[in-house]
Order: C-alpha cells, then sequence, then structure tokens
C-alpha cells in the first residue's frame, strides 16, 4: 500500500494478504474482489489516516485536527492480484506562531495589541522560540537565508515574519514542517504491524457479511 507523502510511503501488507488470499476459495471471484477493494478502501480512509493523525500528533506540536485536514480520501485501483490504494497528503507547512505556537521575539510584557504594541517591536530583541516537537522549544535562526536572509520577528498577534528583501515590505509568514515532512521512515516501520491487523480483521468481517453469516 503506497501514501502519497514525500513521493510514496510503502507499507508491507504481504502478511495480511497471505491470510486474505486463504478466502479466495470460499467466495466467487466478484465477492472475493468487491470485499479486498472495500477492505483497502477502509484501511485507508479509516485506519491509516487514524494512525497518522494520532502518531504525528504526539511527537509533533500540532492537533489532530490539523493533521486529519492534510489526509485526503484513499484513491483505489485495480482488482484481483494487481491492487493499490494511494492516499495523498496535502504538504502545507505549519505557520509559527500559528500552528505551531512561538515566544520571544522583542515584544514586551502584557496584552495589549494594534498600533501601541507595534511600536513596541525591537530589533535584535529577545530570540524567538517555537514549539515544533512536542514538548520541545526550537530556536528560529537569526537569519532565515531560505526566505530572504532577513531576522524573524513577531508581531502583536503573535504571527511570526520575516522581510522577504532588504526592504521593508513585503513580509512573509515563518513556517515549520508539513505532514509529509513528520511522517519517516521509523514512522512507516510503526504503523506496519496495526494496519496488517486491521486488513485481516476488516476482511474478515465484510466475508461474513457477504456470506451472510
Amino acid at each position: 500500500m503506497g501514501i502519497a507523502m514525500r513521493g510514496t510511503i510503502n507499507v508491507d501488507v504481504s502478511h495480511a494478504l497471505t491470510v486474505i488470499n486463504r478466502l479466495q476459495r470460499q467466495l466467487s471471484p466478484e465477492n472475493f474482489n468487491w470485499c479486498l477493494e472495500h477492505t483497502i478502501k477502509d484501511t485507508g480512509n479509516r485506519a491509516v489516516k487514524g494512525i497518522i493523525k494520532r502518531e504525528v500528533s504526539t511527537e509533533y506540536q500540532v492537533t489532530q485536527k490539523w493533521v486529519g485536514e492534510k489526509v485526503r480520501r484513499a484513491q483505489y485501483s485495480g482488482g484481483g492480484p494487481r491492487i493499490a490504494c494511494v492516499i495523498p497528503i496535502k504538504g502545507e507547512r505549519g505557520t509559527l506562531g500559528g500552528i505551531f505556537p512561538a515566544s520571544g521575539g522583542g515584544l514586551a510584557a502584557g496584552r495589549s495589541s494594534g498600533t501601541a504594541a507595534k511600536k513596541r517591536l525591537k530589533r535584535g530583541g529577545a530570540k524567538i522560540k517555537a514549539k515544533i516537537v512536542r514538548g520541545t522549544q526550537s530556536q528560529i535562526p537569526d537569519k532565515l537565508g531560505n526566505q530572504g536572509g532577513n531576522p524573524p520577528f513577531r508581531l502583536p498577534n503573535g504571527a511570526v515574519m520575516t522581510r522577504t528583501t532588504g526592504k521593508k515590505k513585503p513580509i512573509a509568514r515563518v513556517v515549520g514542517r508539513a505532514v509529509p515532512q513528520m511522517v519517516d521512515k521509523q514512522f512507516e516501520r510503526r504503523i506496519e504491524q496495526p494496519i496488517n491487523d486491521y486488513m485481516i480483521k476488516r476482511m474478515d468481517q465484510l466475508v461474513k457479511q457477504r456470506m451472510g453469516i
């Protein structure tokens, strides 16, 4: 099974397919392919999405809701021995001071906002720190080479910004990681067993349903 992120993540479901293929002799080819297709779709749309939401949010300072919005519905194709299920995942990166909490950056203490607060922004003030990985604060570099080479600063509403040129404007939001960047090879191995278990359980349920058991 492939999940479209960083290209594609490949989850080894050979164990589940070995068990599933033993059920072929109990069903007609039409019924078997129906059960297999729905097993793949349910695995993609329910199990994989749920695991991604849960696992990513335990490691990164993001909500399951935000992660879930990036995971799209599974796309199924093929049948019989040739099956494919791809789950597209959006690559939008989380904003600092928005998706990822941020602090510091020269803002004075207090809750006031608007023009008065903007005047308290100081260049070269306190360092900006963002919570990206859960439980850890990361210091934002003094200069953001990939966004113009200028220092970051924080607006009264908490948004972390930087100037994209040597001029006062334009300015742009500073971003952290995207969901596809949060899912690595270790994650891929971690979800392998629960995905196989889910596929076997779901296929068994559908076969019984099809056979009227």
